[in-house]
């Protein structure tokens, strides 16, 4: 029996609470079914190696901060203002004013990779150039897969972006939306489509949650907190003025509101997600107003349960509602509060909610075909027998 091989997951961060990282943990559990996994991060407050479930986790306790992070947006965001033309194609100078956030935290990789003598080495994210410079050192012919986590938001145009795409022999994607956005960088660039293992709790159709029980309700979604000046809390608050007479359950990032007729319930913020999905599954519609960046993950999770989404138009969500004929989607408070009114009927709102069902189930409900795609991908033979 042959040994199985080695594969390095280089990511900046490890952990479930974003849809990139959730993403992550997705490929790195598909790759285990063909390879032993090492995971290596900066995370960490002291360095070590430890086990975490099929994976072995080597923290270097060197970790990126949200404020090196948004010095790297800020940065990316100016570069790819600059009109094309003006451009660089390669620019060190600007790539050394990152060095602290891009390089100095994946020194010790290095050390790391040459103990492990991986055959295969994934990196995540488009902007992980320290991880590839370290993986370059250890060794530059070592086949490389990018996981790219392209979010609608991210800024594309700092060059170290277009050197990380271009040492991956395959570039991981979650969607079609997301894999035009990696054109945008490389025309060229071998992207395959993975989609991600996405299933319905049968457990949330149990009973409703206690606030909204015997209601008949729209779940509208926000990402900011419930006194925050933002165009999410004005359309939420558009939404509770045109329809009184109906429930509107609000989800802030620090409460959770129930409005009807002017009046409002207030309780702690929806942070477990199984509480979650059962709003999600008892809902009339679902209005997420600040989907998900990569890949919209909550409105598939709403479609699964075949309640009909309202997403803001060019968000990476109208891609589920356009292609799965699972929703709608709006531009401006106007034509939200018209979405709204039309899934009010059942002859709007049913049809929708069992297409996007079918579509999220088709598309996403397979989790022994994304782990086929994820070692199709990686190029790793004898993969472990996969369960559809």
């Amino acid at each position: 029996m042959s040994e199985r091989p080695r594969a390095a997951v280089l990511a900046t961060h490890w952990s479930n609470g974003t849809e990139g990282g959730w993403f992550t943990r997705q490929v790195a559990g598909a790759l285990a079914h063909g390879a032993d996994v090492h995971v290596i991060t900066p995370d960490g407050s002291s360095p070590g190696v430890s086990a975490d479930g099929a994976f072995t986790l080597h923290r270097m306790a060197t970790p990126v901060t949200p404020a090196m992070e948004l010095r790297t947006e800020l940065l990316s965001s100016a570069l790819a203002a600059v009109p094309t033309g003006s451009r660089r194609t390669s620019s060190p100078d600007l790539t050394g004013l990152l060095r602290p956030e891009l390089l100095d935290p994946w020194e010790d990789a290095v050390e790391v990779l040459d103990g492990l003598h991986p055959d295969l080495v994934l990196v995540v994210g488009l902007h992980t150039l320290g991880a590839v410079a370290a993986l370059d050192r250890h060794d530059p012919e070592l086949p490389m897969v990018l996981v790219a986590l392209a979010e609608e938001r991210e800024a594309l145009g700092f060059p170290h972006v277009a050197r990380v795409v271009d040492r991956a022999s395959s570039v991981l994607v979650v969607t079609d939306a997301e894999r035009t956005a990696v054109g945008a960088v490389r025309p060229d660039a071998p992207t395959r489509v993975v989609g991600a293992p996405l299933a319905a709790n049968p457990s949330a159709r149990t009973e409703p949650n206690a606030w909204v029980d015997g209601s008949e309700y729209v779940f509208v979604l926000t990402a900011a907190s419930e006194d925050e000046d933002c165009t999410e809390n004005d359309l939420a608050r558009l939404l509770r003025v045109r329809f009184p007479d109906r429930t509107i359950a609000v989800s802030h990032r620090d409460a959770f509101c129930v409005w009807h007729g002017g009046e409002v319930r207030r309780g702690w913020p929806i942070e477990r997600s199984s509480d979650l999905e059962r709003l999600l599954a008892w809902a009339d519609t679902t209005v997420d107003l600040r989907p998900g960046g990569l890949f919209a993950r909550t409105c598939i999770t709403s479609m699964l349960h075949g309640t009909p989404i309202i997403v803001p138009s060019g968000s990476r969500a109208e891609q589920h509602a356009r292609r799965g004929s699972g929703g709608l989607w709006f531009r401006g408070a106007a034509e939200l509060a018209r979405c709204v009114d039309a899934m009010c009927s059942p002859s709007v709102r049913d049809p929708l909610g069992r297409q996007g069902r079918n579509y999220a189930e088709r598309e996403f409900g397979h989790t022994g075909a994304f782990v086929e795609r994820v070692l199709t991908a990686c190029a790793l033979l004898d993969p472990e027998p996969v369960c559809g």
